[in-house]
C-alpha cells in the first residue's frame, strides 16, 4: 500500500527555514536523516534577504557575516560556496562615529585611542581603575548600561558600547541584560574579575581568525544553496506551508498542516520566532510556552540608497558609521556596501544603507514612506554630504526585526531547556535562544545538528 502523508514517517521535522532551521536540516540531510522542513512564507532564508535591481545589490537584513565562528566556514565549504565567498575590503576595518555634528574615526589601536577626541582625558584615565573594580553580589543581573557605567564610565556607554548595542540589537542598553545580550563581555568579569585582565588572558590563547564576508550574489545565496542541497539528498523543503500546531504522539511528533494533513517525525526542531514557538508549543507544554510571546522584538527600517559617486562628499573609506542616541541623528547608523564588496553598484555609483528605529524609537513604523525617506536622507546628508536625488531608493520595514535579550531573559532560556528535557526528541533553536547574529545562529544550529545525529546514530 503506498504511503499517505498521514502515515509517512520522517526522521526529523524542522519548522522554520531561516538560517537556523536550514543549518540544522542541511547537516542532518547530509548525514542521511530523512528531513522535512516546513516554512510558512514563500521563500527560505528568513531575515537574510538580498535585493537585486538595475545593477544594484542590497541586503535588506544582515549585511555581512563574521567568519570567526568555525561553523561558518565549514557551512560555506560544505554548501559548495567557497568560491563565491567575498571578503570585505581592508577599508572595512575603519569605522566612524557621529559626535558633535561630524564623523570621527573610531580608535583602531592603543595609539589612536590615546589621541582620539571621542573620549575626554578623564574618561581615558578612568580605565586605569577598571582592574580593581569589584564584582556585584552573586546573582545580581545588570543591564548593559549599569555594567558599563560601573566598570568603564558614562562616556564609554555613550560613545562605545551604546552605539555597538544599537548596531547589533537595535536595542536599549538600559534594558538589555549584560549576562544574556553580551555574554562574552559578561564572562570576562565573571571569570577574571576584570574586563582588561580577562582580555589579556584570552589573548594568550589561540586567537580566532576570519573576517567580514558576503557572497558574490549577496548573502541570500547561502540559504538558497542550502535549500537546494537539502533537496538533492532526497529530503524536502515545503515553503508556503505553515505549521498550525505540534503535538507529541507515541515516541515522535506530529505537525498539523493547513490542508488538514499531518507530518510525522521521530524528532522535531522548532526554529521559529519566539511568538510562533509559543503557539506551536502550547499543547505540548500545557500552555507554559505562552510566556515566550513576551520576548520583545525591536522594529527596524532598512533603507537602501544609490547615488552617483560625485553626489557624495564623504570618501566612504570604511565599513560605515554609528550614531549614538544622545547625539543629533535619528538614524542608528549607515553602511557603505559598495566600499566593502565589489558588484554592489553600477559603475561610478555608490551604494549606501541606513537603519532607523529600534527599541528606543519604535514609532518609525508609523511614518509613511515619504516621511521616512525625508528623515533618513536628511541624516545621511548631514553625515556624508549628499547632493541631489538618489538614483535608487528602497525601504524594508521589519515589524519584529531582532529579539531583545533584556533583563530576565534567563527565564526564557530556562523554559526552553526544561521543554527539551521534558520532551526528548524536541529541540528549540533560533535567534532568541543562542545569540542574534548570523554566525551565532549557524554555530548553535550546527552543534544541535551534531547532537541530533549522534542521538540518532547517523554517521559523520
Amino acid at each position: 500500500m503506498p504511503e499517505t502523508e498521514g502515515s509517512r514517517q520522517h526522521d526529523v521535522l524542522v519548522v522554520g527555514a531561516g538560517i537556523s532551521g536550514l543549518t540544522v536540516a542541511f547537516h542532518l540531510a547530509r548525514r542521511g536523516l530523512r528531513t522535512l522542513v516546513l516554512e510558512g512564507s514563500d521563500r527560505v532564508g528568513g531575515a537574510i534577504q538580498t535585493l537585486h535591481r538595475d545593477g544594484w545589490t542590497f541586503e535588506q537584513g544582515p549585511n555581512t557575516v563574521l567568519s570567526s565562528r568555525p561553523a561558518v566556514g565549514t557551512l560555506i565549504e560544505e554548501a559548495g560556496l567557497a568560491g563565491e565567498a567575498l571578503r570585505a575590503a581592508p577599508t572595512g576595518k575603519r569605522r566612524y562615529l557621529w559626535k558633535g555634528d561630524r564623523l570621527h574615526p573610531l580608535p583602531g589601536g592603543p595609539h589612536t585611542f590615546l589621541t582620539t577626541s571621542l573620549f575626554s582625558p578623564g574618561a581615558k584615565l578612568r580605565l586605569l581603575k577598571e582592574p580593581w573594580i569589584g564584582r556585584p553580589p552573586e546573582g545580581t543581573e545588570e543591564s548593559i548600561a549599569q555594567f558599563v557605567r560601573r566598570r568603564l564610565g558614562q562616556q564609554f556607554l555613550d560613545y562605545a558600547v551604546g552605539p555597538f548595542v544599537s548596531g547589533v540589537y537595535a536595542g536599549d542598553p538600559e534594558r538589555l541584560s549584560v549576562r544574556w545580550a553580551v555574554s562574552r563581555i559578561w564572562s570576562l568579569e565573571h571569570e577574571h574579575g576584570s574586563l582588561i585582565r580577562g582580555a589579556l588572558a584570552r589573548r594568550k590563547g589561540p586567537q580566532p581568525g576570519g573576517g567580514m564576508i558576503s557572497m558574490r550574489d549577496g548573502l541570500e545565496a547561502l540559504p538558497r544553496r542550502m535549500a537546494e542541497a537539502i533537496a538533492e539528498t532526497g529530503s524536502e523543503i515545503r515553503t508556503g506551508t505553515r505549521c498550525r500546531t505540534l503535538r507529541q504522539s507515541g515516541d515522535g511528533f506530529v505537525a498539523e498542516l493547513p490542508d488538514g494533513t499531518e507530518a510525522r517525525a521521530s524528532r522535531a526542531v522548532l526554529a521559529v520566532p519566539a511568538d510562533a514557538a509559543a503557539t506551536l508549543l502550547a499543547e505540548i507544554t500545557g500552555g507554559a510556552s505562552s510566556v515566550l510571546d513576551d520576548i520583545p522584538y525591536a522594529p527596524l527600517v532598512v533603507a537602501s540608497y544609490g547615488f552617483h559617486r560625485r553626489q557624495v562628499r564623504h570618501p566612504l573609506d570604511g565599513f560605515g558609521f554609528l550614531a549614538p542616541r544622545k547625539e543629533s541623528l535619528r538614524i542608528l547608523g549607515g553602511l557603505f556596501p559598495s566600499s566593502l564588496f565589489m558588484g554592489r553598484a553600477p559603475q561610478d555609483h555608490v551604494a549606501l544603507a541606513a537603519f532607523i528605529g529600534g527599541r528606543t524609537d519604535p514609532g518609525v513604523l508609523d511614518l509613511n514612506d515619504e516621511a521616512l525617506h525625508g528623515a533618513i536622507l536628511g541624516d545621511l546628508n548631514r553625515a556624508l554630504g549628499l547632493s541631489g536625488e538618489p538614483a535608487f531608493a528602497e525601504l524594508r520595514r521589519w515589524q519584529r526585526a531582532i529579539p531583545q535579550y533584556e533583563l530576565g531573559h534567563g527565564r526564557y532560556v530556562e523554559l526552553a531547556q526544561q521543554t527539551e528535557q521534558g520532551h526528548p526528541g524536541l529541540y528549540l533553536s533560533g535567534n532568541w535562544t543562542g545569540g542574534v547574529s548570523v554566525p551565532d545562529c549557524i554555530q548553535t544550529a550546527t552543534e544541535l545538528a551534531e547532537r541530533i545525529a549522534a542521538e540518532h546514530g547517523a554517521g559523520a
